[in-house]
């Protein structure tokens, strides 16, 4: 028989088969007193000497947990965005929820959520089944309103109690390592990078991912400690659950078998072999996707703005390019933007240092993972959990050519603290204890933490006044995008976003210039006149201000990428609203129709434009290009309500409905 190794990080014991063990029967205390009860107990059944080729290693040992280290995760998760309840509704927000008929209206629009794609309002398909974040959406709606605060303080409890969760699954991971495991998790829950997640209220659908990933992990490690299959149910609908909040919950299958290898000291064949319920699960999922939505894929666009590289064909290479944008955001989360979109981040390329770098951290890191896999090391399990956790984050750059984003590095940051406590472990403290009530006082267990907790101490203290700084960026739009400038000035989107923002107050400007105008003439009183002319002139001089700094931010966003046809449509619409130019308007949305010939909001306001010169001049001729306009609308996209309305309105009033018109009809006007 081998000698028994001294107790210490089970993550360093070597593995160990217990298939052909004789059956011994499994105390029910904490593995801190099997020793003593290994001596005196006896077995309850006959112990074969016949080799079996089935016997089942189950149940494994409980391990007990405490709860200091649960509450605190769970009260720094939810206070860490308490400054985030009184913002509004911020970027996709306006998008999932404002502009989402289905969730507006509350329990009724349930079914319809079941059956459409997360984006089916933004007229786009990129073939994303998220139905369960909207549905929690939905049910705000109904019993609260139109409540962003609500929203964010939902977000902020559900982020709290995955703190929890994690808490109790690192401790069952590893026993009597209660400071190591509550380390571990202080970094996932502190971590700027989640920023992203928790204070935009979209991002539900990614908490509730993680938090549903959790709760299988913990679900199955009880059935691993009990046998009882009830565990495996509350498992795979957890699995359930995480699908129905992202569909990238998918890669989490590998994390299952990943937890026994490492943690229940099973073999590769148990731990793969166990798989078998949840790839159920996972099958059933995306045929109800498939018959729900009618897509696996969706038909996502390529555009220059948010799929550059698919369009420079360098999605292979940008993507080692983005491995070390990643691993330096998960070391020095700063600064954070959110929209990395074209050209802040220049594609990969045969000539291009990070790229190369990229490479060489993949392959050197692969190597890792595999040692630490062989050696079922705590670094190796944190290689693996964050290799697991970015393919969907790395897949759509590779695949797709997208842009990067720092929503992919939320679960990935659990892998990079499983790396990071190992690393200042290692560095600060020389004997570390298995338990630390092992030892016969606790001053020394405290004396010999003392360094990692003071240097954890800082890192989680600086991590936590990021987030809360952070937090403060995702108020609204306006300070959200202008916010982002001085770190992505070179983002035409960022460019477009914050002309779209000062596009909005011009708006403002011009509706207090309309209403003072409409009263102006029933005014009669000397001083009414002066005050009513003063609220004019200086609602026109803001409306100029704010148009021409929307123009400014449009023409830097044409500078770095000149055929974006969305720029060019808003640069179109201060003309036509704020600083009224009609030729000008005209020639912009005809330069939109160029770069982007399926914009369908352009060939609807170009049409809007030839109908008022049309009334207004009596010309036929503006009323038939208005008729044109209208259902070129609808023919490059027919789910587009404003063009159809504004046709059949057409229609009505002056039988008018054509649907071509010669090219030198076009050109004159």
């Amino acid at each position: 028989m081998s000698k028994k190794k001294p107790a210490g990080n089970p993550t360093d014991r070597p593995s160990t088969d217990r298939t052909n063990r004789p059956a011994v029967p499994k105390p029910s205390t904490p593995a801190a007193t099997r020793p003593a009860d290994a001596a005196v107990r006896q077995p309850t059944r006959p112990v074969s000497s016949t080799p079996t080729t089935a016997k089942s290693d189950l149940p494994i040992d409980a391990r007990p947990y405490v709860w200091w280290p649960v509450a605190v995760l769970a009260a720094l998760g939810v206070l860490l965005y308490a400054n985030t309840f009184g913002h509004q509704y911020a970027l996709d927000d306006i998008a999932a929820i404002e502009q989402n008929l289905f969730v507006r209206k509350g329990i009724a629009g349930i079914p319809d959520l079941m059956r459409t794609e997360f984006w089916h309002f933004s007229n786009i398909s990129l073939g994303y089944y998220r139905p369960l974040s909207l549905i929690t959406f939905a049910l705000e709606q109904e019993f609260f309103g139109t409540a962003p605060g609500i929203s964010h303080a939902i977000n902020a409890v559900l982020y709290g109690l995955t703190g929890a969760v994690i808490a109790i699954l690192l401790q069952k991971w590893l026993p009597g390592q209660t400071i190591i495991a509550f380390l571990i998790g202080l970094v996932f829950i502190a971590h700027p990078l989640h920023t992203e997640i928790v204070a935009n209220i979209k991002g539900r659908d990614e908490i509730l991912s993680f938090l549903f990933i959790s709760l299988m992990l913990l679900s199955y490690w009880r059935y691993l400690e009990t046998a009882e299959w009830g565990w495996i149910v509350g498992s795979c609908t957890s699995l359930y659950l995480a699908f129905l909040s992202k569909e990238s919950s998918v890669v989490s299958l590998a994390l299952i078998p990943g937890m026994q290898y490492w943690f229940a000291r099973r073999n590769v064949w148990q731990s793969l072999i166990s798989l078998w319920p949840f790839l159920i699960v996972a099958a059933l999922f995306f045929y109800q996707k498939q018959k729900m939505i009618g897509t696996l894929s969706g038909n996502p666009p390529v555009d220059w703005a948010n799929y550059p590289y698919a369009i420079e064909k360098t999605q292979k290479s940008t993507t080692f390019k983005f491995l070390m944008y990643y691993i330096r955001l998960l070391i020095l989360p700063h600064p954070l933007v959110y929209d990395y979109s074209y050209n802040i981040i220049p594609s990969g390329s045969k000539g291009d240092l990070l790229t190369w770098a990229g490479f060489v951290s993949l392959i050197v890191l692969v190597w890792l993972t595999w040692k630490g896999f062989i050696k079922r090391t705590l670094w190796g399990f944190g290689l693996f959990w964050f290799f697991v956790t970015m393919m969907p984050g790395l897949g759509f750059i590779w695949a797709r050519g997208g842009i990067f984003a720092e929503r992919f590095l939320y679960a990935a940051v659990m892998g990079f603290a499983f790396v990071f406590v190992w690393a200042a472990q290692k560095l600060l403290i020389r004997q570390p204890a298995t338990d630390e009530s092992a030892d016969a006082s606790p001053r020394p267990a405290l004396a010999r933490y003392t360094p990692l907790l003071a240097l954890m101490a800082v890192v989680a203290g600086l991590y936590s006044f990021k987030t809360v700084d952070r937090n403060r960026d995702w108020e609204n739009n306006f300070v959200l995008f202008n916010s982002a400038l001085p770190a992505a000035e070179n983002s035409c989107q960022v460019q477009r976003h914050v002309a779209n923002e000062w596009i909005q107050k011009g708006l403002k400007d011009r509706a207090v210039l309309d209403s003072v105008s409409a009263k102006l003439p029933k005014l009669k009183q000397p001083d009414s006149l002066r005050r009513a002319q003063v609220a004019l002139d200086t609602a026109q001089k803001w409306a100029n201000i704010h148009g021409r700094w929307a123009l400014d931010h449009l023409q830097e966003s044409t500078r770095i990428y000149p055929n974006f046809g969305e720029a060019y449509f808003s640069m179109a619409y201060v003309f036509q609203k704020i600083i009224p130019n009609v030729d000008s308007a005209k020639y912009y949305y005809k330069q939109t129709i160029r770069a982007a010939n399926a914009y369908a909001p352009a060939y609807n306001n170009l049409g809007v434009i030839y109908q008022t010169e049309g009334f207004t001049n009596n010309d036929r001729r503006k009323l038939e290009l208005a008729s044109y306009y209208y259902n070129r609308s609808m023919i490059v996209n027919p789910a587009y309500v404003d063009g159809l309305n504004n046709r059949n309105n057409l229609m009505k009033a002056t039988g008018i409905n054509v649907q071509a018109l010669p090219d030198s009809v076009l050109t004159r006007y």
